[in-house]
């Protein structure tokens, strides 16, 4: 049940982001005439009135690309869907997923909106509230996601920089990040009892002595 409910969250909240996406790239259609980077970037250079739709469209599409993140205010789904998940299903979604949506990120703030960045900057700098450790779980697997939440607060400290520091800094932090997460999530998947996984913090107490 638990799986099911995660599952069906997971889908009907990746519905609601993946619409925000698709309806932010069809504003920035509409206000360069073209989905490629480099067309958008050069639309914005040149921009003559239509800032409106450009920044509905930035914001819509950002939206789509920080839910995959899980960066604060739309990380609801991570705790519940990381915990009903299977834990390798888990690790590949904290390592492999997060990378593919900051690469995503990083393309199109970098490269298509750049020229904007004044005017949606200060918007993003919110979404780095994720550093605040929920602290009082007692699941390993809700531990690790609200560990993941902060990650994507971290990473959008660099993003923000908007300078070859910051981008190579974001991208060493994902490589490392994403090693160590599968790592975090095999340890998981190793510790178990009678039942299965042992996820919850009282199963793991004496685990040096017993292993």
């Amino acid at each position: 049940l638990l799986s099911q409910e995660a599952a069906l969250k997971y889908f009907l909240l990746g519905s609601f982001s993946s619409a925000f996406f698709l309806f932010g790239a069809a504003m920035l259609f509409g206000f360069s005439g073209s989905l490629y980077l480099s067309d958008i970037a050069t639309a914005v250079a040149t921009r003559g009135g239509q800032d409106g739709m450009l920044l509905l469209g930035i914001g819509l599409v950002s939206i789509g690309l920080l839910f995959k993140v899980g960066a604060v205010p739309f990380h609801a789904w991570t705790p519940d869907v990381y915990q009903g998940a299977p834990t390798p299903i888990t690790g590949f979604m904290a390592a492999c997923t997060k990378v593919a949506a900051f690469g995503a990120l990083l393309r199109f703030l970098y490269v298509a909106v750049a020229g904007a960045r004044w005017d949606y900057q200060p918007v993003l700098w919110t979404m780095i509230v994720g550093s605040v450790l929920a602290i009082t779980q007692t699941d390993v697997k809700r531990m690790l996601a609200y560990s993941s939440i902060a990650h994507a607060g971290f990473i959008l400290t660099g993003v923000l920089a908007f300078d070859r520091s910051g981008l190579s800094g974001a991208l060493f932090y994902l490589v490392a990040y994403g090693f160590t997460t599968i790592g975090a999530f095999a340890v998981v998947t190793l510790v178990r009892d009678s039942a299965g996984e042992a996820t919850h913090l009282t199963q793991w107490a004496g685990l040096a002595r017993r292993s």
